[in-house]
């Protein structure tokens, strides 16, 4: 009985102390722009406080570039209600931006103007060029449904989740 209760608290322990997959702390944040579409349970930025707001707070941002127009955009949207997408959203400043609206976004389109693209930037404002799409050998940043966004957005958060502000 011992040996099953010091095993059980060693499970317990472990588990907690488990960065795999960290809850996010306080209750879940929630959306102050519109989700066009794009996963109406993920707490959506506007662009213009976005960079502030991860540099504040120490969050990676996941820039999610479309336009209404868009064939391949509207055909990415259902993945974005993925419940694994909608959960390490809250670990993110999340921000989806029609590029023919916000022409500023041009700015993270390190191989072109592509549409749809995601970029991950750093709490410090780069753009981490290095988090492309694997499965891609020209607009790397494409993505399409099936591809992994949810397993690129862990390796975002293995580099830059909860970095100081100050570094």
């Amino acid at each position: 009985m011992l040996r099953l209760v010091l095993s059980l608290c060693g499970v317990l322990i472990v588990g907690a102390c488990s960065k795999e997959d960290p809850a996010p702390t306080g209750p879940p944040r929630s959306a102050t722009a519109d989700a066009h579409g794009f996963g109406e349970s993920i707490p959506w930025e506007p662009l213009d406080g976005a960079l502030a707001h991860a540099k504040t707070d120490g969050m990676p941002v996941m820039l999610v570039v479309h336009a209404s127009w868009c064939k391949r955009c509207k055909e990415l949207k259902p993945a974005f209600s993925d419940a694994e997408i909608e959960a390490l959203s809250q670990r993110f400043v999340m921000v989806n931006a029609d590029q023919d609206a916000q022409p500023e976004v041009l700015k993270f389109a390190p191989d072109g103007d592509y549409i749809p693209r995601v970029v991950f930037i750093s709490p410090q404002g780069v753009a981490d060029l290095t988090l492309k799409n694997e499965a891609r050998q020209r607009h790397r940043y494409f993505y399409q449904p099936g591809d992994d966004i949810a397993g690129m957005m862990r390796k975002a958060l293995s580099r830059h989740e909860r970095t100081s502000p100050s570094s």
